[in-house]
């Protein structure tokens, strides 16, 4: 329910900025340590904090696949599915990376959805 406005805005992109970079995010320290070689169910085991975008990850990537009928949608959002498939241990880090590197340049087309 929330204004498209609202993510592109200061508070949507700060807040992407915070958790992708601030060193106190909790987010950002998952990533670190999956990068290093961890798996989720690990990092899961042995911390008591919470990063809200893991959980999201494979909520929002199965909500994709359930609500939008398409071919090859991992395609269309190439790093939500590559985090998702990381998360699950499906691919590594390095290859996640190296699959988003080599993918062709396009243009990029925002589409609005209506729920």
């Amino acid at each position: 329910g929330a204004r498209p406005s609202t993510i592109a805005g200061l508070s949507g992109v700060g807040d992407t900025f915070g958790t992708c970079f601030g060193p106190l995010s909790r987010n950002r320290k998952f990533g670190y340590r999956l990068g290093k070689g961890e798996t989720m169910e690990e990092i899961l085991a042995s911390t008591t904090e919470v990063a809200e975008g893991v959980d999201t990850a494979i909520a929002l990537r199965a909500m994709i696949k359930t609500r939008l009928k398409g071919y090859r949608l991992d395609l269309k959002y190439p790093i939500l599915f590559g985090v998702a498939d990381i998360l699950e241990g499906n691919q590594t880090p390095e290859n996640g990376l190296k699959g988003l590197m080599n993918m062709p340049i396009r243009k990029e087309a925002f589409e609005r959805y209506e729920s």
